[in-house]
């Protein structure tokens, strides 16, 4: 019989029935139109004569007399109690699907048989419909869980008919993903011994306790931030058992247009975003922060062997990363971002990944221990939120014969946190959750607009700002708009004068003088003019300007 793992475990100890230990995805398809009408039926009726079922979803929770618990395998499973249909009123709008997704993730998922979901709802807007898909967190992780789903798509329309369901996908850990988790467990047991024999957590001595944990794990002398030190906010109370999610998305273009002129990663970008719309949601609520939020943030600390060569598989922790300060305009706030998670990395990588994994454990696992027993009035919190950025296909896919037309990540909450943040890529667009306990966070929908509407502010900024500063380092200047419609094109190439495509670029534009107006209307619409300006009209002067109009009023 199949065993779990020491983190596989933690997230069935974890769990509440407030805090259901699950990830969700939901997808939402677009039909064929020849079988729009009832596609959400005949879908819920073929799934159900797909019978087979494998590993893990054939996996049912047993308690051993011991009191260790392990996976039983069960020979028949009953897909009516996994297979669910719903139809909303027709037509469903954005905002009842978000309350009906919200409600069945704030479901604890039932441990009499495997844990795992699949609602079908119909009755969307035009006939779309939707897949909300639970599975439990000891079966698989969010990344797993996606990669299934994608795993019965196809690129081709004609091939995602012969496409598997995901319950007959084997999610099975592989032999080495195994070995790493008996690994971590023994570094568990080590670490939490010494720790125990170093550390009080009296709260009265816990900033003190925080840096003899340090030294526990043997980071005494590195330059990590002394953990716990993330102000208290309305993200870190016992979330109550009632969920809501919303939702929203980026276009990828945009996003690496951002990177591509500073340099940033996309995933600092989507820090900043948060950043600047958490704060702006406290700030409406009369909470200004006096010192920067604190994100939970997965690291891949996969370094580079003998050569440089970068070693293979995936060596997951999750790090803290101290966001952009009260009061920083958005590109200062990116900038900080940026050189906090490039720190954070550096850093775990310089003491060794087993180390920082040791650390990690350590604080993330008083975090836990801290949320699910009430703690928090005690004890100062190590984060505020977790942030996550989950990647998908790169590719437009279809399920069934139907397009795949959006597809968002879903995620618990941690014990002791009201809120967390997911992005999943698809295709060319930048999909994105908050999943919020919504009696502690009234309102918390407005962050996704928030969002949105920060990251329009950093690309204005962006953009103001690179014009600038590449206009002003033009070597030729007696022609201010060729210099203006240079200094637009080197900046969405990332370009500087001591370039030799810049160069290039330049004397093509001595050539094509012609052109200008058309790029002038370009600039005018990157920078969000408020003026309309005619390209084409002739320059005039005022005193020109009044004989006109004294002109024109004497025909009348």
């Amino acid at each position: 019989m199949p065993s779990l793992s020491l983190l596989d475990f933690s997230f069935i100890a974890f769990e509440t029935a407030k805090t259901p230990m699950h990830v969700t995805g939901l997808v939402i398809l677009e039909p064929p139109e020849e079988h729009a009408a009832t596609y959400a039926q005949d879908l819920y009726s073929h799934f159900l004569q797909q019978t087979e079922t494998i590993p893990p979803f054939n996996w049912k929770l047993n308690w051993s007399l011991t009191g260790k618990p392990r996976w039983d395998v069960m020979r028949n499973v009953n897909l009516e109690d996994h297979l669910r249909i719903t139809m909303l009123p027709s037509p469903g709008t954005e905002h009842q699907l978000q309350q009906v997704v919200g409600r069945l993730h704030s479901q604890v998922l039932d441990r009499s048989r495997p844990m795992w979901e699949l609602w079908v709802i119909g009755g969307l807007e035009n006939n779309r419909v939707a897949l909300v898909m639970k599975i439990h967190h000891s079966m698989a992780d969010g990344v797993r869980a996606s990669r299934i789903f994608t795993d019965s798509c196809s690129a081709d329309v004609e091939d995602s008919f012969e496409n598997k369901p995901f319950w007959q996908c084997d999610l099975r850990k592989s032999r080495s993903q195994r070995r790493e988790e008996t690994h971590l467990t023994d570094m568990v047991m080590k670490t939490a011994m010494a720790a125990s024999k170093q550390i009080s957590l009296i709260p009265s001595m816990f900033r003190l306790g925080s840096k003899l944990a340090l030294k526990a794990v043997k980071l005494a002398d590195c330059d990590l931030k002394v953990p716990f030190t993330a102000p208290k906010t309305p993200f870190n109370l016992s979330p109550k058992r009632s969920r809501a999610v919303s939702l929203g998305n980026f276009s990828i273009g945009q996003l690496k247009h951002i990177s591509r002129i500073t340099g940033a990663s996309m995933n600092d970008i989507l820090f900043t975003v948060s950043d600047i719309a958490l704060n702006r949601y406290l700030i409406d609520r009369a909470i200004p922060l006096r010192k920067p939020l604190v994100a939970m943030m997965p690291i891949n600390l996969r370094g580079k062997g003998s050569g440089g060569v970068e070693v293979k598989g995936n060596k997951m922790s999750v790090g803290h990363v101290e966001l952009g300060k009260p009061h920083l305009s958005a590109l200062e706030r990116l900038e900080a971002i940026q050189h906090a998670t490039l720190d954070l990395k550096k850093e775990a990588l310089n003491i060794s990944p087993d180390a920082y994994v040791n650390y990690s454990l350590l604080v993330n696992g008083v975090s836990l221990f801290s949320g699910k027993f009430g703690l928090n009035n005690f004890i100062p919190p190590a984060s505020n939120l977790l942030i996550s950025n989950v990647p998908g296909a790169k590719e437009k896919l279809y399920f069934m014969g139907a397009k795949v037309q959006e597809q968002y990540p879903v995620s618990l909450l941690m014990p002791g946190q009201t809120l967390n943040i997911t992005f999943f890529s698809n295709a060319d667009i930048m999909y994105f959750s908050l999943v919020a306990c919504n009696q502690s966070l009234p309102g918390f929908e407005v962050i996704a607009d928030y969002m949105v509407e920060a990251l329009e502010d950093i690309e204005a900024e962006v953009m103001n700002t690179a014009v600038s500063a590449v206009a002003e380092q033009l070597e030729y200047r007696e022609d201010e708009t060729l210099a203006v419609e240079t200094a637009v094109e080197a900046a969405n190439y990332s370009l500087t004068p001591e370039d030799e495509e810049f160069e290039i670029l330049f004397a093509e534009k001595q050539k094509k003088v012609e052109e200008l107006e058309k790029q002038l209307a370009k600039l005018t619409e990157m920078l969000s003019a408020t003026v309309e300006v005619d390209p084409q009209a002739a320059a005039k002067n005022q005193d020109s300007l009044e004989d006109s109009e004294r002109k024109a009023a004497s025909l009348h």
